[in-house]
């Protein structure tokens, strides 16, 4: 992609760049004195409350990807992009029931270890294993060049010089001062994310007529969120109303793979100060998600697609509109939030596989009882090596006409096995390890194999038979086979019913509830506004 604008920094945004990318090394160095162990290296020695965890979790996935990526799906798409967010809050709220509490609970490093303490081996190996040395490298990979994006359309930077300044920036506090410094600065981040971006909002809005000058300004299909006609509906074996209601349950079943799957996002509740802090924090992270992915990055994307009805990659949509939208000044803070979202995802996916790889495979398998420091400085050398090799992955990015789509498509090839067997493990007792493994080869085998039949674009028709298909695998194959011995079911159904050990508070209840509600709201705020049913 060409750069779409390289207009000259004034001498303060220049001076806010520097500092911001000082201030992390420094803070980085800073923290190194706490990075003595595995504990505190790679979950902060377990003691992030909720609203830390909520800001760090939001941080590291609302990254280049989503404020270039998922604002060129919303401009393509149209208004129906906002059941990323609602999905998102109701995929959250299972996982919270169904996950959260149960990997907290044992203390573990991924959610790997909880699965071969729920079930037995080699489940939880097979988790960490493809997380370890093959999602993660791609998801890396996408972070760098997205990041390198940034650089590149907003300033006129080379792509590959940009690429070395998110990987040096990135992986030096990272590495210096591990997961403690990851949270702090994405806390940090967080602000300077959503700070400018507020700013973009009512500026666009203004440019394309308000409300009613943005529905007009946009195709029929792309300003409702119940289209009776549209793209994304192609996919699917039906039409009309049908259609829209499993396109809807493909938004959410990709939400619960991602959510509860993704290794780097299960970090922060296992980082928490107890079990209830960790639901607790999570939901926070859904009620933050409902509110600002539409005000922030897909309203915005629609607004460009008013704007610039003819652009020839989405993905231009959101650097257009900075560029023509943020005057001078304030160019660059969008330009320092942006990159601050860039930095929170590369420190995250780092410091992840630093965990997965130092906790469950090097310290089990090469070289077990050693001491504290060997771990960590293993760490360190891993995390180099892993970051160099990821270049090669954003290349490879780099060579695609929409890295959102690309990326949705690697998802649901890999997460809804795991997020299957999760929460069927963590709600029904009588789910068994073979029932888990069958899943998981029935799990790759079918995705894959609809990744071949359906195409990359038809992510929400296969994540909805991937999950419920690898589900129901599970269920069948457990009912037909005897659990192990060494298998530590979760009681789930009994602590229900028992108010001694509730596994649900009322505090996580209620922010469940509100959770739910928040999604709700905006869906029924975005028929009412743009229009449906």
């Amino acid at each position: 992609m060409q750069a779409v604008g390289s207009p000259t920094l004034v001498a303060t945004e220049w001076l806010a760049l520097a500092v911001f990318v000082s201030s992390l090394i420094v803070f980085g160095v800073y923290m190194r004195q706490n990075t003595v162990d595995s504990a505190s290296t790679f979950l902060a020695d377990r003691s992030l409350p909720p609203w830390i965890q909520a800001f760090s979790t939001v941080a590291t996935n609302l990254n280049a990807n989503d404020f270039i990526g998922l604002a060129g799906f919303a401009y393509a798409f149209g208004i129906i992009a906002l059941m990323t967010p609602i999905s998102t809050a109701i995929g959250i709220v299972v996982v919270t029931i169904a996950v959260i509490p149960f990997i907290r609970e044992i203390e573990a490093f991924s959610l790997g270890e909880w699965l071969n303490t729920r079930f037995a081996s080699p489940v939880g190996e097979a988790y960490d294993f493809i997380w370890t040395f093959v999602w993660m490298f791609i998801n890396m990979g996408l972070y760098i060049y997205a990041g390198s994006l940034v650089l590149n359309t907003l300033l006129g930077w080379d792509l590959w010089f940009s690429v070395g300044v998110v990987v040096f920036i990135g992986t030096a506090y990272t590495l210096l001062g591990g997961f403690g410094a990851v949270a702090g600065s994405d806390t940090i981040q967080f602000v300077l994310m959503f700070v400018p971006l507020a700013l973009l909002l009512p500026m666009s809005l203004d440019l394309v007529g308000g409300i009613s000058g943005l529905v007009e300004g946009v195709q029929a299909n792309q300003a409702t969120m119940t289209p009776s006609e549209h793209p994304l509906l192609a996919d699917f074996p039906f039409g009309g109303t049908v259609a829209v209601v499993l396109l809807y349950l493909g938004f959410i079943t990709q939400s619960i793979s991602y959510w509860g799957a993704e290794s780097q996002i299960l970090q922060r509740p296992l980082s928490a100060e107890s079990s209830e802090s960790a639901q607790v924090g999570f939901l926070y992270t859904g009620i933050w998600y409902a509110i600002l992915v539409p005000l922030f990055i897909l309203i915005p994307g629609v607004i460009a697609a008013a704007l610039y009805p003819d652009l020839g990659v989405s993905d231009e949509a959101m650097p257009m509109l900075i560029r023509d939208t943020m005057p001078p000044g304030l160019y660059g803070v969008i330009i320092v939030g942006l990159i601050a979202g860039v930095l929170s995802s590369v420190d995250s996916q780092l410091n992840n596989f630093q965990t997965l790889l130092t906790e469950r495979v090097y310290r089990r398998f090469v070289a077990p009882d050693r001491e504290p420091q060997h771990y960590v400085t293993v760490s360190r050398i891993a995390g180099i090596i892993f970051v160099v090799l990821s270049v090669g992955m954003a290349y490879y990015f780099s060579l695609q006409d929409s890295m959102y789509l690309v990326a949705q498509s690697l998802l649901v090839t890999i997460m809804p096995t795991f997020a299957a067997v999760a929460i069927v493990g963590g709600l029904w007792d009588r789910a068994t390890t073979t029932g888990a493994i069958v899943a998981i080869i029935f799990g790759f085998i079918f995705s894959i194999y609809l990744g071949f039949t359906l195409g990359h674009e038809a992510t929400y028709v296969r994540s909805l038979y991937s999950l419920l298909s690898i589900m129901l695998v599970a269920v069948v194959v457990s009912i037909i086979t005897t659990p192990r011995e060494e298998e530590i079911p979760t009681e789930f159904g009994s602590t229900i019913s028992d108010k001694s050990k509730p596994t649900i508070s009322r505090k996580v209840k209620r922010a469940a509830l509100a959770t739910t509600a928040l999604a709700l709201l905006t869906f029924v705020g975005g028929v009412i506004i743009f229009g449906g049913i």
